[in-house]
């Protein structure tokens, strides 16, 4: 808005001087027409173009100079580029050390696998083709059950005929199945061969959570009649 107001007073000033000058042109133009009206020498005509030639001169100078004022006022002035501001890194704070936390180890609990204890009763003689009585007897003094729980009797019903067993009986395998907490007994009827001589078998007790199997040694003397 400024600028715009200096503008017009410069127009405004510039056409109150031409139109000044021009009024004094005229005046001197009148005037040296006047004065050398009557003169018709040489030197006079001159004299009279000279100086209308300078006042020419003098309007050219005076217009270019104004039109120079004018376009270097018009003309806008540079602004000034900002200069760009750095601003310095925010420092990275260190990394602040925590001890680590102890992990607590869970309470150990009580195993809870069966532990069976396992005993063979049987006579140590028979006679030939009599019938005898054999006990397996299994123990679990804990109070979990142990599972698939069979007996191999390692070729005992090869020599003596198996008659008849509380549990089931296959070849020479007797499966238990589950076995609580308690005793649990396994009774065989058996009947000797009919030949002498002493038969030594290996009975193993075999079950599902067991670490080892559990094996006991059984022998029996076949005598004649």
């Amino acid at each position: 808005m400024t600028l715009d107001l200096t503008v017009i007073g410069i127009v405004f000033a510039v056409i109150l001087l031409i139109i000044f000058f021009s009024a004094i042109v005229l005046y001197l133009s009148f005037r040296i027409k006047e004065t050398f009206r009557k003169e018709t020498r040489r030197g006079a005509t001159v004299a009279k173009v000279a100086f209308l030639v300078g006042i020419l001169f003098l309007a050219g100078g005076l217009f270019y100079f104004f039109a120079n004022t004018f376009t270097s006022i018009t003309e806008p002035s540079p602004t000034a580029t900002p200069t760009p501001t750095t601003t310095p890194p925010t420092p990275t704070p260190a990394p602040t050390s925590t001890s680590p936390t102890p992990t607590i180890s869970p309470t150990p609990t009580p195993s809870q696998t069966p532990v069976l204890t396992f005993s063979v009763s049987a006579p140590s003689q028979v006679s030939m083709n009599l019938e005898l009585s054999i006990s397996f007897t299994i123990s679990n003094p804990t109070a979990f059950t142990a599972n698939n729980v069979y007996i191999e009797t390692g070729g005992l019903f090869s020599d003596f005929a198996l008659q008849s067993s509380t549990h089931q009986a296959t070849g020479s395998v007797i499966n238990i199945g589950e076995v609580a907490s308690g005793v649990t007994v396994v009774n065989v009827e058996l009947t000797a061969p009919n030949r002498a001589g002493t038969y030594e078998y290996v009975t193993v007790l075999n079950f599902q959570e067991m670490a080892n199997p559990l094996t006991r040694s059984l022998t029996i003397s076949v005598r004649g009649n």
